[in-house]
């Protein structure tokens, strides 16, 4: 195959807090592996790395608000058009791959396509149509970004001669884009491992030894809809009841990893808890991916209240990440959340336990929570286990399965 150059396109990744930094990572890694050299061109407040340029501006996750309009959307792709030309010096590329691209940074790169030399063009559409990451799920006038973005990746692969391959994460993710992609003439989504998370690779049982078995309450950021409110909420009515006795020999895992400050009233709930819960863990910052699944892998039960509004038809890092731990040390997975939207419908088909309250005007409150998780316990000892489903889509890394079936047969 020879090394050849290969531009992993990610507009959105400006930090290391969150998943793009763990994929990249590990595509560069893959990569290199099989004998291609690639590079990442992400946004230019990223420090430089090996294998890493910082060099567009402006053209990720910005202002949601164009993203819903066609004035927006071309506004946008031709920012991110300009700037791929002034980051494109030297030799042809050979393969481009885009694993979480915007309508906008789709639309974008097939303008740049059109006159580049032909290359295989591989596309990981992680997003739902309707998109918008502020407003609800299914919104009509994203859609129509989509299709229009589709479209145009479509015209300049077959104007250019360039060989396209498009993969989804999920058969829920495929269901939607079906129609937007045979319209296109594009090819239908490869359903592939999960672009985040998921590894196949055992852990160490010393390290998931010296993890504690626990809860998982939250893990990541402060973003709106990931169910910190309702983490809270049980950790609250662990101090008001004490722990439950079939709850007693678990501890209680509490991850923060935020540019935002938590709120002065969380962090004194948040140490309170420290100081009176036995076993209760509070964790803050970037932790390494092998400690991170350690961690995880010990946790049979998730609360993963995400509000299903916002999560209608989004998927969840933190589901594949947690589950693909569990699955790698051959142990089962019960989860806690709302009965609606794309959690609980793809935690059933990967074979992960759901006990569910359902989504209403009333918030639940954090001891109906709490009594959700003890019923979880029953759930995590009679699951039958993950699904075939669930061991292709958590048992094998995306990075992998990039190199071996799509870069290998288009080489």
């Amino acid at each position: 195959m020879g090394s050849r150059r290969l531009v992993i396109l990610d507009p959105s990744w400006s930090s290391r807090v969150g998943h793009h930094g763990d994929l990249n990572d590990a595509l560069l890694t893959a990569l290199s592996g099989a004998g291609w050299r690639p590079e990442v061109w992400a946004d230019a407040a990223l420090p430089a790395s090996p294998g890493v340029r910082p060099v567009l501006r402006d053209c990720g996750y910005e202002d949601p608000r164009h993203w819903a309009d066609v004035a927006g959307t071309l506004h946008l792709a031709r920012r991110l058009e300009a700037q791929l030309q002034e980051a494109s010096a030297g030799e042809a590329v050979a393969a481009w791959v885009v694993h979480t691209g915007l309508p906008f940074q789709l639309l974008g790169l097939a303008r740049w396509l059109q006159r580049q030399p032909a290359a295989l063009v591989a596309v990981s559409l992680m997003f739902a149509p309707g998109e918008t990451l502020e407003g609800p799920a299914a919104d009509a006038q994203a859609t129509a970004q989509c299709r229009l973005a589709l479209m145009g990746l479509a015209q300049a692969c077959r104007a250019a001669g360039h060989r396209p391959w498009i993969g989804v994460p999920s058969m829920q993710q495929r269901t939607l884009l079906a129609p937007l992609l045979a319209a296109a003439g594009l090819p239908a989504g490869d359903v592939h491992p999960a672009v985040v998370g998921a590894g196949g690779a055992r852990l160490g049982p010393e390290g998931v030894a010296a993890a504690a078995a626990s809860v998982l309450l939250h893990w990541g950021d402060l973003k709106r809809g990931k169910g910190r409110q309702e983490a809270l909420a049980v950790v609250a009515a662990l101090l008001e009841q004490g722990v439950p006795a079939d709850l007693d020999a678990l501890g209680w895992l509490f991850h923060l990893n935020s540019h935002e400050a938590l709120p002065a009233a969380e962090r004194a709930l948040l140490e309170r808890a420290r100081q009176e819960i036995t076993g209760f863990r509070l964790l803050e910052g970037p932790m390494p991916r092998a400690e991170m699944l350690d961690r995880l892998a010990a946790c049979p039960l998730a609360l993963l209240a995400y509000d299903p509004g916002t999560y209608a038809q989004r998927s969840s890092g933190m589901l594949w990440t947690w589950a693909s731990a569990r699955l790698a040390m051959g142990q089962a997975a019960a989860a806690v959340g709302y009965g609606e939207g794309w959690l609980a419908a793809e935690a059933l088909a990967l074979g992960v336990s759901w006990v569910c309250l359902p989504a209403g005007e009333r918030t639940p409150s954090g001891g109906e929570w709490l009594g959700l998780l003890r019923q979880s316990l029953n759930a995590v000892s009679a699951s039958p286990g993950f699904t075939a489903y669930g061991r292709a889509v958590l048992g094998h890394s995306f990075a992998g399965h990039l190199v071996s079936t799509v870069l290998a047969s288009n080489s």
